[in-house]
């Protein structure tokens, strides 16, 4: 790991580069503190025992998509964004990351690799390596899945969390990136697929290091959740929350981050019998209930402030009910029937369904965004004003199936064989629509087709609280 002390005694080294590297990184301290400290907006965009071989088709399509993840790998664990142009650095999204590579950039010093934390990324791609592992006994997949348990243990920031994309020098984090990048982020199945992906490598190997590790961030979630029984969108440490109050703070489903908390928690409680954990994701479906639109707009926002009223996360995400967070938001719910064996959850979950049915914009397609009252399809340009879809700010995925028809089939809702299982991150695409995140192809395409086959050779379920 580079640093100021990283020139060894009595070496060779020109003066002035020593000055010019000294300098810029008190430059970019400076800068990437004002940035952490919240004085620009934005928390992510600036613009989720082997069986043996198996011999059937679904098998061997599993088999090469695992394959090309264990070969499109990091050395040291991990795997980064597409570059933005061939033989270049990867792409960066988070305003901290694209400060640094701006300023360090012209100046060598941008050498590290940018792995991907949030959903499709590192901890989706080590958790369906190691479910591929048990399907179908591939020692290779295994050995991938602990160097993304080791990488995950290295790169756990003090207080037990992650971060959506981390510069990553070797197996250790960029020396400004420890210091400069306070938040944690619990939305995008950041912390939560780490959390549940280590705890599952700690099952399959008996290595104590993974389990500590996730503990480690189920204390986090723990500390997290707001006396509403939600979860904001990024953990701030209490400091940088005195000096400057946030959106960040607030009850949030944006992305899955309460109902993925709520999974989260369930599939921790169940490995390790805590109460408090089950207690936690039970204050969390209270939330949801309570905060769940009234029928026929059963649905939930993104964003909710302090009053419980749907609000504006970024400029361009107004207050309205969004259909991936609702079907979120339903997942949940549903995981805490089949836990608890409470019919109680599944009235929730059913009304949202029922809403989902009638929100579509054409079979098989949804609008991110459903204005509450008139039920119209919302899209928003970057400034914030309502549009037409193709003046929609680009970068965005204003439309999709969101993994809609897959709960409408739980429910019985929707007819036919099952449709896809999306995994978080995952916001499929309408019939005839290109979907940039397989578009652009590389290695979160790959974790997302992966987990879709493993969740289909596992067979899917009718949900508990099917009508």
């Amino acid at each position: 790991m580079r640093g100021p002390s990283c020139v060894a005694v009595g070496a060779s080294v020109p003066s002035e580069a020593v000055r010019a590297e000294a300098g810029a990184r008190r430059v970019l301290l400076w800068l990437l503190f004002l940035v952490a400290t919240g004085l620009s907006n934005g928390i992510s965009l600036v613009q989720a025992g082997p069986t043996g071989p198996a011999a059937d088709g679904a098998s061997s399509e599993l088999g090469r998509v695992l394959d090309r993840l264990v070969e499109t790998q990091r050395p040291h664990g991990g795997w980064t964004f597409p570059p933005e142009h061939p033989g270049g650095p990867p792409i960066a999204f988070t305003m901290v990351v694209r400060l640094a590579s701006r300023l360090l950039g012209p100046l060598g010093l941008a050498r590290w690799d940018l792995v991907v934390i949030r959903s499709p990324g590192t901890p989706l791609a080590g958790r369906v390596l190691l479910d591929g592992w048990r399907l179908e006994g591939d020692g290779r997949w295994l050995e991938a899945a602990r160097r993304t348990g080791d990488l995950l243990v290295q790169l756990q920031r003090a207080p037990g969390g992650w971060l959506s994309e981390m510069p990553v020098e070797g197996s250790r984090l960029a020396w400004w990136f420890v210091w400069l990048a306070p938040r944690i982020h619990l939305d995008d199945d950041v912390t939560t697929g780490a959390i549940g992906f280590l705890l599952a490598l700690s099952e399959a190997t008996g290595e104590l290091r993974y389990r500590r590790a996730a503990e480690r961030g189920l204390a986090l979630l723990l500390e997290a959740q707001l006396p509403s029984g939600a979860w904001p969108p990024v953990h701030r440490p209490a400091w940088l929350r005195a000096v400057r109050s946030s959106r960040e703070d607030r009850a949030s489903l944006n992305d899955g981050t309460t109902p993925l908390a709520i999974e989260t928690l369930l599939a921790a409680w169940r490995v390790l019998g805590r109460s408090e954990l089950l207690a936690a994701a039970r204050r969390g479906g209270e939330w949801l209930i309570a905060a769940q639109g009234a029928a026929p707009q059963a649905g939930w926002a993104q964003q909710y402030d302090e009053r419980g009223r749907p609000a504006r996360m970024r400029r361009f995400e107004l207050p309205a009910l969004a259909t991936w967070e609702t079907r979120h938001a339903a997942d949940a719910l549903e995981a805490l029937a089949e836990a608890t064996g409470e019919e109680r959850w599944c009235s929730a979950v059913r009304e949202a369904g029922r809403w989902l049915a009638t929100a579509a914009m054409r079979p098989g397609c949804w609008p991110r965004f459903v204005t509450v009252g008139t039920g119209q399809p919302l899209f928003v340009d970057a400034t914030g004003e309502a549009v037409a879809l193709e003046a929609a700010r680009p970068g965005y995925d204003w439309t999709g199936d969101f993994g809609i028809p897959f709960l409408l089939w739980r429910l019985g809702l929707h007819d036919g064989p099952p449709p896809p299982q999306r995994p978080p991150g995952d916001p499929g695409s309408c019939p005839g629509v290109s979907q940039p995140l397989r578009a652009a192809g590389g290695p979160r395409a790959l974790a997302a087709d992966a987990a879709i086959l493993v969740a289909r050779r596992a067979g899917p379920r009718r949900s508990v609280c099917a009508q």
